[in-house]
C-alpha cells in the first residue's frame, strides 16, 4: 500500500554508510557553476540516500520499487526501456513492507523510530475488470479542484496544499496483461497523514495500514465521475441533455453554483446506479478487496533481528560474500 517515501534518518552514522561495500556515493557538480554541492548521493534499488556535510541522512524513493529490486521482480516491459526505473505494478502487502523496513533497519544501524517520514505515497493497484481509460474519461473533480490530465491522458491528479490525489492507468505504464488502475495518495504535508497516527516507520502496522485505507476511500468517495458506460438508449431527450451538462467538468465548478450541486449530484449518482455498469464502485470494491489482501499479516513474521557489523559485509538478501563489483550491483 506505501510507495514513495521520504525518511529522514535521526542519529545515525553518516562514516558507517561511507564505509558500506555495496554503497559507492558520489559528490554532485552543479553544471553551471561547476562547482562541487554539499551532499554526497548514491542510488541502490532506485531508491537516493542523500548525506549532507550537517549530517542529515535522507532516503527517498519507492519502497515498493526498493522491493522488487531486491526480489528479482522486474516490469513486463523492462527490456523496452532505455533507462529501466523500476517496477511497482505489483501487489505490496504488509509482510513486503516489514521486509523493506528490516532492510532499512540493517543498512542504517537504527530502530524503526529513527526513520521518521517526511513525504509518503500510499495506494492501491486495482484490477477493476474494465480498461482504466473509460474511468479516467470520466473524471470530473474533486474538493472542488479539476483533474490535470498527463501522458495521454493516461495520468490524472489534483493537487491540493496537503497532499496530491493521483488515479491512473498502471497496465498502460508497464505494459501488463491485466487492466490496472492505481489510486494514490501523495502526503506533501504531514499534517494531512495525522489522522492515520503515522510519523515514523516504527508506527506502520494493520491498524494504521487500515487507516491509511480508510483516508484513500474518504478521498476516493470525494470525487465526482461521469459513467461514460450510461446505457443513453433508454432516457428522454431531456434526460440526455441533462447527462450532456454533467459530463462536461466546467459545467460543475463554472456554469453550476456551488449550492446547486449537490442536487445535481444526486441525480448524476441516479443515473449511474440505474442505467451504468458503475465504474467507481467496481474500483471501490477492488480497493476493499486488495486492501484485505494487503493487510493480511502472517503469523510468526521476525521484524526485529538482530544485526552485527559483520552482517554488512555480506548481501544482505542472499548472505553470499560480496566482491567490490557484486556490492555496488546490488
Amino acid at each position: 500500500m506505501i510507495d514513495y517515501v521520504k525518511i529522514l534518518f535521526s542519529n545515525v552514522d553518516p562514516t558507517r554508510l561511507f564505509n558500506l561495500p555495496f554503497l559507492d556515493f558520489e559528490t554532485p557538480v552543479n553544471l553551471k557553476t561547476g562547482e562541487m554541492k554539499s551532499e554526497k548521493t548514491v542510488m541502490y534499488n532506485h531508491c537516493k540516500i542523500t548525506i549532507y556535510d550537517s549530517g542529515v541522512v535522507l532516503f527517498a524513493g519507492s519502497i515498493h520499487k526498493f522491493y522488487n529490486s531486491l526480489q528479482g521482480v522486474k516490469a513486463p516491459n523492462n527490456k523496452a526501456q532505455k533507462l529501466y526505473r523500476g517496477f511497482n505494478g505489483s501487489q505490496f502487502n504488509i509482510n513486503n513492507i516489514f521486509f523493506v523496513r528490516n532492510h532499512l533497519e540493517k543498512i542504517f544501524d537504527c530502530s524503526t523510530k529513527q526513520m521518521l517520514f517526511q513525504n509518503i505515497e500510499f495506494g492501491i493497484n486495482t484490477a477493476p475488470g474494465f480498461c482504466p481509460q473509460l474511468f479516467l474519461k470520466g473524471l470530473l473533480y474533486h474538493k472542488g479542484k479539476l483533474f490535470e490530465f498527463k501522458y495521454d491522458n493516461q495520468f490524472s491528479q489534483v493537487k491540493h496544499q496537503q497532499y496530491y490525489l493521483k488515479i491512473y492507468n498502471k497496465s498502460e505504464q508497464y505494459k501488463m496483461g491485466v487492466a490496472t488502475l492505481r489510486v494514490e495518495i501523495k502526503v506533501i504535508k504531514m499534517k494531512f497523514l495525522e489522522q492515520t497516527t503515522i510519523k515514523t516507520f516504527a508506527d506502520i502496522n494493520t491498524s494504521t495500514l487500515k487507516n491509511a485505507e480508510n483516508l484513500l476511500l474518504k478521498t476516493f468517495d470525494e470525487v465526482l465521475n461521469y459513467d461514460y458506460t450510461i446505457d443513453k438508449k433508454v432516457l428522454t431527450s431531456r434526460q440526455k441533455q441533462s447527462l450532456l451538462n454533467y459530463s462536461n467538468p466546467r459545467y460543475w465548478l463554472i456554469d453550476l453554483k456551488a449550492e446547486h450541486r449537490d442536487r445535481h449530484k444526486k441525480k448524476l449518482q441516479e443515473f449511474i446506479l440505474k442505467y451504468s455498469d458503475n465504474l467507481k464502485g467496481k474500483v471501490r470494491q477492488e480497493i476493499l478487496k486488495k486492501c484485505v489482501i494487503i493487510n493480511c499479516l502472517s503469523i510468526g513474521l521476525n521484524v526485529t533481528q538482530k544485526h552485527s557489523e559483520k552482517l554488512y559485509k555480506k548481501c544482505i538478501v542472499t548472505a553470499a560474500e560480496l566482491t567490490g563489483e557484486d556490492a555496488n550491483e546490488k
